[in-house]
């Protein structure tokens, strides 16, 4: 396991102590997704390698709906929300981004390269690269016009950061019942300096007493989210 974590492309080295104590119980805390993503991604190898059936084993986005749904269950008598620029309680907060997450994992799952390309951009902005680098390889893979762009740019998360204000901006377009959604990119975008998503926050956290966008002219593709 640890001989096949150091090849290329596995997001982290599996340590077998590390190892050990999870499969035995002796880890009661939840593992990062990069320890579980890596797991997998050795796990298929090893089974192409020795000639095992993978069809079992369950593919990494299975495992990521998994591992969010294990997250999600856990206590959380201190959470913090990570884009609450606006006010809203943290539980209510992370419960937007887990939804959001989870419908994206979904649409993914399917073969939705949008849905992969959003998945990269929500978790490069959220500090998880191990998972980013695999969206941005699925979408890339699936050919979505703009992960080649998002995989080649030196500066990927101020790239991530413009992308994210773009889908808050569709989905402020779409109305009222899209603000949630809306704010959760904004914020993301916030989070890395981008002046006018902070912007737009200001402006929804006064709402109604705020002007929203104009309704859009002309989009051709229309928030796959929510």
């Amino acid at each position: 396991m640890n001989r096949l974590s150091r090849a290329p492309g596995i997001p982290k080295e599996l340590p077998a102590s590390t190892l050990n104590d999870i499969l035995n119980g002796k880890r009661e805390r939840l593992p990062d997704w990069g320890l579980v993503a890596s797991f997998v991604q050795v796990c298929h190898r090893h089974a192409e390698q020795t000639g095992l059936l993978t069809d079992t084993l369950g593919t990494v986005e299975q495992w990521q709906a998994r591992w969010r749904a294990a997250r999600n269950e856990l206590p959380r008598p201190h959470a913090t929300g990570s884009y609450d620029l606006y006010r809203t309680p943290a539980d209510e907060a992370e419960r937007r981004t887990s939804r959001t997450v989870a419908r994206l994992v979904r649409l993914a799952g399917d073969g939705d390269s949008e849905a992969a390309y959003r998945l990269a951009i929500i978790h490069l902005l959220t500090g998880e690269l191990a998972a980013a680098g695999y969206w941005i390889h699925a979408a890339r893979l699936r050919h979505y016009p703009d992960a080649e762009a998002l995989a080649r740019d030196p500066h990927r998360i101020q790239f991530a950061a413009g992308v994210s204000f773009s889908y808050g901006e569709a989905f402020e377009q779409e109305g009222q019942a899209k603000l949630g959604i809306a704010r959760f990119y904004y914020g993301l975008a916030a989070d890395h300096g981008h002046v006018q998503a902070a912007e737009r926050l200001r402006v929804l956290r006064a709402i109604p007493f705020g002007k929203l966008l104009p309704a859009p002219i002309g989009i051709e593709r229309r928030p796959s989210d929510g």
